[in-house]
């Protein structure tokens, strides 16, 4: 078994490979003057179990070039089986075309990755459930579920307790909360939202139960802008939430994002590290838990 990192996130990669008891392998990947990606596997892996681990995060289309790159070249090396692990699926949330003339990306990044020599992927939490079928190679979708849980539980004792209630962001998220609320054995209630269609401006406009005097956790895939996160937790405190823990497994973080929870009066906001988060995004209501395990437990599945 041998496991490859791109440059994504690399401390990721490191993790899992000490997980697994494993040396990460040996690749060089560089950057001409007109930053074309250059990939160079410096190991023989003639045979082998091989996983390339890359999330396609910022920028996620040079993330992608290194990761096809990369699986070309362990193909060419005549590697036995060369499984993708993106732990975020950058793309995934253009899973439809919305309107006439726009390509559906994440059907095209399937592509991508196949055309790569790709024979497996192994994901997490992807954003829609109509990703998979875009894929003709084994997907292994993997959930944050029960490490989010765990966390939180230990960060912040009592904080998933008999009177705790899981609110759904929007009802577009019901599913997405609803497994979550039954992995952890938790009551779940929904948000109302309208949007405005010129601007985008979303608005929260009721809630189906009541929060007043509990603890609530918000699930959610993603945080990118942070002003779903912001907007909601601004309602249920109005509502009479007394604590607010805002979980999501893929951290984007996407322009001023991490200044808007910042600000926010979010408890605590809680995600893992399937996106490399920077210093200058760090902000003290945030902690981050590591996927590592979960991945590593994956790929030792794989292997068997």
């Amino acid at each position: 078994m041998r496991l490859f990192s791109g440059t994504s996130n690399k401390g990721l990669a490191e993790r899992v490979a000490v997980s697994l008891g494993i040396p990460l392998g040996d690749v060089e990947i560089t950057r001409f003057i007109d930053n074309e990606c250059r990939v160079f596997v410096k190991e023989d892996v003639a045979g082998e179990d091989v996983f390339v681990l890359q999330s396609l995060s910022e920028v996620a289309d040079q993330h992608l070039v290194e990761l096809c790159l990369l699986g070309s070249s362990l193909r060419d090396l005549h590697a036995k089986k060369v499984t993708a692990v993106i732990p975020w699926m950058g793309y995934s949330k253009q899973d439809k075309a919305f309107r006439k003339g726009e390509a559906v990306s994440a059907q095209l990044i399937a592509k991508f990755i196949e055309a790569a020599g790709f024979d497996a992927v192994i994901t997490m939490e992807l954003h829609s459930e109509n990703v998979l079928p875009f894929f003709h190679i084994p997907v292994t979708e993997l959930s944050t579920h029960t490490v989010l849980h765990h966390a939180l539980s230990e960060l912040v004792p009592g904080a998933v307790s008999e009177g705790t209630v899981v609110v759904s962001p929007d009802r577009g998220g019901k599913s997405r909360s609803e497994r979550f609320a039954r992995a952890v054995g938790l009551p779940v209630v929904y948000l109302e939202k309208s949007r405005d269609t010129v601007t985008g401006e979303v608005r929260v406009t009721g809630i189906d139960g009541s929060v007043s005097g509990k603890p609530v956790i918000m699930f959610d895939d993603i945080i990118n802008t942070g002003s779903t996160a912001v907007k909601t937790s601004e309602y249920v405190q109005k509502e009479g939430a007394t604590a607010i823990y805002f979980l999501a497994t893929h951290a984007v973080l996407a322009g001023s994002g991490a200044a808007v929870l910042a600000g926010s009066t979010i408890s605590r906001v809680l995600v893992t590290d399937t996106v490399f988060i920077p210093e200058n995004k760090k902000f003290a209501t945030l902690a981050i838990t590591s996927v590592s395990g979960i991945i590593a437990d994956a790929i030792h599945n794989q292997t068997k």
